[in-house]
């Protein structure tokens, strides 16, 4: 059961054995893993958060959190999402941050690289962008 599957056939026990999947809370509950690897650029380090969404040959995600604390450039940061539909071919990523504070100073961070593996094939992909943007600006990132 489960990705790969297949290839544990041999070690399978019937009887009591216990699996878990990650599922939505409500219709339809499938759900797409997607390993998403963001490099900051800029010159600021402030706390917040970033968020991206995935377009792809199958569709487009919402917004996903990344991560939230210190953002510090050009530090990379990981997480694993679960997405509500197959993407496919991932051919645009877009990327957001805010800090959820007013700040004077305006600071300006963006997304050096963006590398999405998808979870069913392990096809990665790689997306590079060029500058800095403020807060709750979208930036997007074609692939390089």
């Amino acid at each position: 059961m489960g990705h790969y599957a297949d290839q544990f056939k041999d070690r399978a026990t019937f009887g009591f054995t216990k699996l878990y999947l990650n599922t939505a809370d409500a219709r339809v509950f499938a759900r797409w893993r997607y390993k998403v690897s963001i490099t900051l650029s800029g010159k600021s380090s402030v706390r917040g958060y970033i968020n991206v969404a995935l377009y792809g040959t199958g569709g487009n995600t919402k917004q996903y959190q990344i991560f939230q604390g210190k953002l510090q450039p050009p530090k990379s940061y990981t997480e694993i999402i679960d997405v509500e539909i197959d993407v496919g071919s991932v051919n645009k990523v877009k990327f957001l941050w805010n800090n959820n504070i007013i700040n004077p100073t305006l600071p300006r961070l963006g997304a050096a690289k963006i590398t999405v593996q998808d979870g069913k094939d392990g096809n990665v992909y790689n997306f590079c962008g060029s500058e800095t943007v403020r807060e709750d600006v979208l930036q997007t990132l074609m692939p390089c």
